[in-house]
């Protein structure tokens, strides 16, 4: 059996979201912090990476504009975070896909991030592209504005 094959990515609750977004993205600060605006609007989707029964990944889409391309129909990814045990070992990748898979079959031709500066080169690896300079976010760190189109 592949890796990838014990990857079970399926969509979950906002709330589903929160302790790993805290854990992982916002360590030690409390977790109304993982609780973004919107997370909760029914256009938002929030997909989970499940190893067996374990949830080890979140990925969150909300509908965005594009900064760098106002008025197009877009998605933005944001939240995903793999818990550290798993990095490496594919399940970043799912939940990508399976957010790109979402906007194709939403007719979302963009989607689009914010990427922290470690992360780039995933993205990167996986056909993203980076738009403009590095920015601070404030409380988090530099980041970049990173796209690609799905259809």
């Amino acid at each position: 059996m592949d890796q990838d094959s014990r990857i079970a990515v399926r969509p979950i609750t906002a709330a589903a979201t929160w302790p790993l977004r805290q854990s992982v993205l916002r360590p030690g600060r409390p977790i109304a912090v993982a609780q973004f605006s919107g997370d909760d609007l029914p256009s938002t989707k929030h997909f989970g990476a499940f190893q067996s029964d374990e949830l080890v990944g979140i990925a969150s889409l909300f509908l965005a504009e594009m900064p760098e391309h106002p008025g197009a129909s877009a998605v933005q990814l944001r939240g995903m975070a793999t818990a550290p045990v798993v990095r490496g070992a594919g399940f970043g990748r799912a939940l990508v896909a399976a957010c790109v898979a979402f906007a194709v079959a939403s007719g979302k031709p963009l989607i689009w991030c914010n990427a922290r500066k470690p992360a780039v080169e995933f993205y990167r690896k996986l056909g993203w592209e980076i738009l403009g300079e590095e920015f601070d976010v404030p409380d988090v760190g530099p980041h970049f504005h990173m796209w690609r189109r799905v259809k």
